[in-house]
Parts: structure tokens; sequence; C-alpha cells
């Protein structure tokens, strides 16, 4: 197992999920290992049937952990060329995590901080949409990642932000319909293959009693209960395999949707411990809340 696992946060969660744990090893001593090729498909590079084949994904790391303090929408260092085919997945940014706290836009629930990209007091920031995988990358530069919604308090207090003017944001729900996503308690994918990638825990059945707070609507008519992936089913293309929250988008309040993760969406960052641990330890000159 490679050393960079604590900052994936994956080591308490086992091997529950571990083609995704296996997935983050380019962040090891070598640092250049491209991703596996089922990562390919988990950033939505895949072909759909289209006549010409769409680049391959292949991740060649961010060389080192850096404490630059520059808050660029999308990293140079890393995130996605749609162009190329290529990306970088981040390293926190030491200063950036550091700084997090006193960023517009940013309010605390609990332990977690948490930042609401239109709430950004730089109205450039503000207006901004992120694709599913660039999104990750802008929080974890911060020490956070997209929202996981574990608990019906937090959710709760996320909804308090929602307004008319937000008619959708990204969280890190993700569809495990990749290479190694082929163990038999994962199907139906549909109901049981979803889970919070900021910190690889599975989300309840999607059919299910525990909390979880999917649509009974959508595009499809008649209607059909989220996730439907209706976006390749229905209309040929892309897999609906990144979940957003919707804002009464199909009539419905706000609402859980599968969507295509390519998609771009205003987003909010969550703390996570292990990106936080890593960059205390990485930057041990900074005070990092």
């Amino acid at each position: 197992m490679p050393q960079f696992v604590n900052f994936g946060g994956f080591q308490q969660f086992g091997n529950f999920f571990q083609p995704i744990q296996n997935a983050f090893q380019p962040f090891n001593n070598n640092v250049v290992q491209p991703f596996m090729q089922g990562v390919m498909h988990m950033f939505g590079m895949e072909d759909h049937g289209n006549t010409t084949p769409k680049p391959k994904f292949k991740d060649d790391g961010t060389e080192s952990p850096q404490s630059t303090g520059k808050d660029e929408l999308f990293p140079r260092d890393c995130g996605r060329d749609t162009e190329k085919g290529t990306g970088k997945l981040c390293f926190p940014d030491g200063q950036l995590c550091q700084d997090r706290v006193n960023k517009a836009g940013v309010h605390q629930f609990g332990r977690h901080y948490y930042y609401f990209s239109w709430l950004d007091s730089d109205f450039r920031t503000a207006n901004t949409k992120w694709s599913w995988f660039n999104a990750r990358n802008y929080c974890r530069k911060r020490c956070m990642d997209l929202v996981s919604f574990e608990t019906q308090q937090e959710y709760d207090y996320i909804k308090g932000f929602i307004d008319p003017s937000v008619p959708y944001f990204w969280t890190s729900g993700r569809l495990c319909d990749f290479d190694g996503c082929d163990r038999p308690d994962l199907f139906p994918k549909n109901i049981n293959g979803w889970f919070w990638s900021a910190n690889q825990v599975p989300m309840p059945p999607t059919n299910g009693s525990r909390f979880q707070d999917w649509s009974p609507t959508g595009g499809f008519r008649p209607p059909r209960r989220q996730p439907d992936n209706r976006e390749e089913v229905q209309l040929h293309g892309e897999t609906e395999s990144c979940m957003a929250v919707l804002n009464n988008y199909y009539g419905d309040g706000i609402k859980w949707h599968d969507v295509a993760c390519n998609h771009e969406k205003p987003i909010i960052c969550e703390d996570v411990d292990g990106h936080l641990n890593f960059a205390r330890q990485t930057f041990p000159n900074l005070r990092i809340p």
C-alpha cells in the first residue's frame, strides 16, 4: 500500500473500495505512475459510440506538494485538459489550506469548514462553474473535497444556503462503474454502487430507508426515480456517474440527481481530515486549522 493513502483518507476504510484506493497510487514515491484504466472511465474519458475515439486519460501526478498560496480557479499544475485528455491530481497547497478559514464564502458546521463558491466575494469566482473532476481539484488545493452528506443534520445545514439563485451544485457522490467495481455486493449498480468519493464511504442503497434524498422524478416521461442515467439511456450521451443536488429543477424541491461528470456547476467544498493531516505533516511551519 503506498505511503500516500493517509492523504486520501483511505486507511480507515480497509479494502472496501480497494480499486479506488489503488487508483491513487500516482501519489506514492514514484509520483509519475499513470492512473489505472478504470479511472479513465471514472473521469468520463470513455467513448460512447462516437466514431472518433476520445483521447485516453493519463495522470502523471503533481510533482510535489507546494505552499504557494496561488488561488487559481483551474490550477496550472493540476486539473484536466479536455483537449489533450490529460490531467493531474492536486496535492494540497499548504498556504491555501491555512488560509481557507478566512476565504469569503466559508462557513463552519461542527468540526468542518465548508466553502460555497457562489458566496465568494470575488465576482469571477462566484460565477465560475467546474466539471466534477476539476471541482474536486479546486477543493483539494485547500485541503478540502466536494461535499459529502452523511447525516441529515449536515444536509439540512447545507440546504439553508440554497436559494432560487442556486440551481444546482456538485457533491462528491460517485457511481462505482469503472474497472474493479465488479463485486457482487455493488450490484445492481444504480442501487448499491454509489459512494462518497471524498472519504470513500459507501452511500446507502438508493431505494432504502437509510438517510438519502434521491429525487422521485427527473427528465424521463413518465418520471423515473433517481438515479436514472437518463443522459446515456435516452440521449445516448455520457453516463450519469456523478451526483449533484438540483434545486427544484423538475419541480421536486432540493433533491439528489445523477448527472454526467462533464457538466459544469457551482461547488461546495468540505474539509477532509486526511488532507489536513497530510498538509500539517508536510508543512510543519504553517499553522493549519
